[in-house]
């Protein structure tokens, strides 16, 4: 949890309010001394983007459906990503659902 506070740029303090938890209780979580609760578990994965298993230490990957850190960074940054979502996100729900259906026909043709 340590090393996904920092990649944030968060303090303890900072990332302890965003989660609802004293500082130090959240203190406790990265020095293993104390474990979350599962709704402050939930809080943590949904804020970092990663699984709850991850978390655990169950799993490698912080997400499932990115398997290499660097592809993601890639695209995520790519200009006409951007402004695809931009529009996408500003579009009216009729328009968003067209959008996908294109995308679902898209996705069927080789």
């Amino acid at each position: 949890m340590k090393s996904l506070r920092s990649k944030k740029k968060l303090t303890q303090s900072e990332l302890a309010k965003i989660l609802g938890v004293a500082r130090t209780t959240y203190a406790m979580y990265e020095q293993g001394q104390r474990e979350p609760d599962y709704e402050t578990l939930q809080k943590i994965a949904d804020y970092f983007e990663v699984t709850v298993d991850y978390l655990l230490g169950r799993e490698e990957k912080k997400t499932p459906s990115w398997s290499d850190e660097d592809e993601f960074d890639k695209w995520v940054n790519d200009p006409e990503v951007y402004k695809f979502y931009k529009e996408f996100n500003d579009s009216p729900e009729e328009r968003r659902q067209a959008l996908l259906a294109v995308w679902e026909i898209l996705k069927k043709q080789k």
